[in-house]
């Protein structure tokens, strides 16, 4: 048995987790750049709070609140120059997957030349970074510890990926109180996220045996808590809180597969979420890897209290219907578009070549299908 597992980042869960962010990013320099959306933080009043931390701790705070759903390479870009114009000392990132991963991105063009499609996947950033403090407000991207910022080329219609062990966040903080404002609809998305992460990183050809228990225990949590979380529980939130944080532990260093590759299309180019195209792509997924990760499955069925693997995916298919997850169609996709989705979807090769069993362009088009 032979494995490597990394994870350096300084993990603070708890509630009230936010109100240490001054003195953590104090550890970390004297001027910050805060990377956040263009709504939420602004709306509920976070970034007032959080510069208020920051002045306290003697840490100037400049905002950048220009991150969309899925950051484009232009807007990263934009946040690098104001940061190297700022003169800025480290980087936060508050608010989803999105706020995070534009973090990590500005945080290596800050200290570059050049542009950040320079710095995109396969190459590697293992030189030194502006550090990161992430700061989550979803169920499920689990940025917060990983090497992996995932931007848009708006031009190629691409999704891509900045990668490197310098760009793991030094500090999260997880508080679950700033779940109070997440909706039904982003519960769900973002925790299938979170699953999403976890089944690919347990099935993964990079599966070790500390990213299988992250991941199991991430799944049991989904599985026991998502539909409480729908309906509005705020201990079934924290708990998938955690599962998103163990997910991303897992990925960070087992990476995604097949639900990724094929999920990328549905969100370039249909706009859907990508949790919830993911939540659409996992029992396909799960049938399509049946064969090849047999053993596995039934041992993750059995760790998670269930029968059998046609149990678990039972216990599936009812939290898909249980929180108002629907088909491709309801989303605009057509049959027309599947070979075109199926072509894209298998050209993220990175993903696939990971994924335990091979994924053809038939296979892509027979699981789109299913999901019609």
């Amino acid at each position: 048995m032979n494995f490597t597992y990394f994870a350096p980042t300084k993990i603070v869960f708890r509630r009230g987790a936010l109100d240490k962010i001054g003195e953590e990013a104090k550890r970390l320099g004297d001027r910050a750049l805060l990377v956040t959306g263009r709504t939420f933080a602004r709306k509920y009043g976070y970034i007032d709070k959080i510069r208020a931390l920051l002045e306290k701790s003697k840490v100037s705070c400049t905002v950048f609140s220009e991150v969309e759903p899925n950051p484009s390479y232009e807007t990263v870009e934009r946040g690098a120059e104001l940061a190297r114009r700022e003169n800025v000392e480290l980087v936060i990132g508050f608010g989803g997957g999105s706020a995070m991963d534009a973090a990590k991105a500005i945080a290596v063009l800050a200290l570059k030349k050049g542009f950040i499609r320079d710095y995109i996947y396969p190459y590697v950033v293992k030189e030194e970074v502006l550090p990161i403090i992430a700061v989550p407000t979803t169920c499920g991207t689990g940025s917060e510890v990983t090497r992996y910022s995932v931007l848009t080329d708006t031009t190629s219609k691409r999704k891509t990926v900045v990668v490197g062990p310098s760009i793991i966040p030094k500090v999260a903080l997880l508080d679950p109180s700033v779940l109070v404002h997440l909706p039904p609809d982003l519960t769900v998305y973002t925790a299938f996220d979170a699953f999403s992460h976890a089944i690919e990183a347990y099935w993964s050809n990079r599966s070790q045996p500390i990213s299988d228990v992250l991941a199991v225990e991430s799944m049991r949590l989904i599985v026991e808590n998502l539909t409480s979380a729908y309906q509005g529980s705020s201990s079934a939130k924290e708990k998938l809180f955690l599962a998103s944080l163990m997910a991303g532990l897992a990925i960070n260093a087992a990476g995604t597969t097949m639900i990724h590759a094929l999920g990328y299309p549905l969100t370039v180019y249909y706009n859907l979420h990508h949790g919830l195209a993911n939540a659409l792509l996992t029992l396909p997924s799960i049938r399509h890897n049946r064969r090849t990760v047999k053993e596995k499955l039934e041992e993750l069925a059995k760790r998670l209290g269930l029968s059998s693997v046609d149990e678990f995916v039972e216990k599936i298919e009812e939290l898909l219907s249980e929180t108002g997850i629907k088909k491709l169609r309801d989303y605009g996709v057509s049959e027309s578009d599947l070979e075109f989705l199926a072509k894209e979807g298998v050209s993220y090769s990175r993903n696939l070549a990971n994924n335990p069993a091979p994924v053809t362009l038939s296979d892509a088009v027979k699981i789109l299908s299913e999901i019609l």
